[in-house]
């Protein structure tokens, strides 16, 4: 059995699938910024090789579960990277402030996505976050969290990281889900 899944969620996978006999493969994360390209690199995927899933947001792209559809393969219900971790706490944290999420997987590659793939500068950025009244970064305990990665986003962005701490259970239920079609 073989999945196809954005890079960004490679850690919380991997520790999740352990041991399971289910072939990951990872496109590169943050091509949901060009989604000529997030698209062309699904479809190779699909067209080299047999998946069972795709592993993805529903709103990675906007025809994502019509691509699924027609290839036959399962889609998780999230609409994000971020809800897949989160489920319904989303509401409730989305509730308390505007929010910006990011896993240490957004935090490993926040300047080819931001930088490089979207071409933002610093004054972009502080454009495009100054909506936002905090950036919480989900610690799910599988990956380190680099400080000085955290300290250069927030330079970047201007804007107040919290970390959170949570744990997996709604993704391992969205895995188990996926697994048993």
């Amino acid at each position: 059995m073989r999945i196809l899944s954005c890079g960004i969620l490679r850690n919380e996978l991997e520790h999740l699938m352990a041991g399971q006999d289910v072939q990951r493969v990872y496109v590169e994360p943050g091509l949901h910024v060009d989604l000529q390209k997030l698209q062309s690199c699904i479809e190779e995927s699909l067209e080299k090789d047999e998946y069972r899933s795709l592993f993805f947001g529903q709103k990675c792209h906007p025809d994502l579960a019509y691509i699924a559809d027609k290839r036959g393969v399962s889609l998780p219900k999230a609409q994000n990277c971020i809800e897949m971790i989160l489920g319904d706490r989303l509401a409730d944290l989305d509730a308390e402030a505007k929010t910006f999420y990011v896993t240490a997987g957004w935090l490993e590659n926040w300047q080819a996505i931001f930088m490089d793939g979207l071409r933002w500068d610093e004054v972009d950025a502080r454009q495009n976050f100054g909506y936002y009244d905090r950036i919480v970064l989900l610690d799910t305990g599988v990956a380190h969290v680099d400080e000085m990665q955290v300290l250069a986003f927030y330079e970047y962005t201007q804007v107040p990281i919290e970390i959170l701490a949570v744990d997996l259970s709604h993704l391992r239920g969205l895995i188990e889900k996926l697994l048993e079609k």
